[in-house]
Parts: structure tokens; C-alpha cells; sequence
């Protein structure tokens, strides 16, 4: 097994609980598998932010990337702040605007094309479970 395999196998294990808190959530209408879905989000996108802002950090000689590294730094906090303060719906929603985000400021300053094809199939993915999560915690708004 290649690298880039270990990483699509670990890339794909990652969607494992947000499908599986979605489905579960139609089934047991439990406000404890919606709070585990949202600080799951919460736990990977802090992930993906700290390691974009490595990255940045490592090229920050090569351009001027000011702006990025001030997005990219102050978003944990501000998304942490949305967890305790906003409602679900509204804190899933600006979750899935900020994993399109994060990948498209990866997607300017990561050259691996392989990487950043898993990583666009990943975010879909992730973005999709999300609206699959609204649509199981209000099923009569559709």
C-alpha cells in the first residue's frame, strides 16, 4: 500500500461517524447524536485550519499570504464561538460554508493534484452530510 492509498483509506475513515450519526439521528431523535455530529465538524475542521495554517507558515517566504494565515488562524475560535452560542441549524450551515472555504484556500496553495481531488470529494461529501443531518432533525421543512 502506497502512500497516497494510506491517506485516501484514512481520508474515507473520516466520513465513517458523520454518516453514521446522520442515519442515526432519523432513527433515534436524540439531541446527544446531533451535539456529537456538530463537535465531531467542529474537531475536524480546527484540524484541517491547523494544518493549512503549517502550511501557510512554510510558505510564507514565497508570497504574501497575510490575509490567509489571519482566516485561517481566527476561524477555530470563531467557529467555537458559534458551537456554544448559535442554534443547530445555523451552526451546521455556516460548518458547511467553512469546509468550502478551507478547501478552497487549500486548493490555491497545495500543489498535489491527488491530494486535492480526495479533499474535493471529501468536502462534498461532508457538505452533503450535514444537509442530510438538517433534513433528519427537521424532516416536515422539506
Amino acid at each position: 500500500m502506497n502512500n497516497l492509498n494510506i491517506i485516501k483509506f484514512l481520508c474515507y475513515s473520516g466520513l465513517i461517524p458523520f454518516y453514521s450519526l446522520c442515519f442515526l439521528s432519523f432513527y433515534l431523535k436524540n439531541f446527544v447524536i446531533i451535539d456529537i455530529f456538530s463537535i465531531y465538524s467542529l474537531v475536524i475542521l480546527s484540524f484541517l485550519f491547523g494544518s493549512t495554517w503549517i502550511y501557510l507558515i512554510i510558505i510564507e517566504t514565497k508570497s504574501n499570504i497575510k490575509l490567509y494565515l489571519f482566516f485561517v488562524i481566527l476561524s477555530p475560535i470563531f467557529l467555537i464561538l458559534c458551537e456554544v452560542f448559535l442554534k443547530i441549524e445555523i451552526k451546521f450551515f455556516i460548518y458547511a460554508i467553512f469546509y468550502i472555504l478551507i478547501y478552497q484556500i487549500d486548493s490555491k496553495f497545495l500543489r498535489n493534484i491527488d491530494y486535492l481531488i480526495v479533499r474535493k470529494n471529501l468536502t462534498t461529501l461532508v457538505v452533503v452530510s450535514h444537509i442530510i443531518m438538517l433534513v433528519s432533525i427537521y424532516p416536515d421543512s422539506l
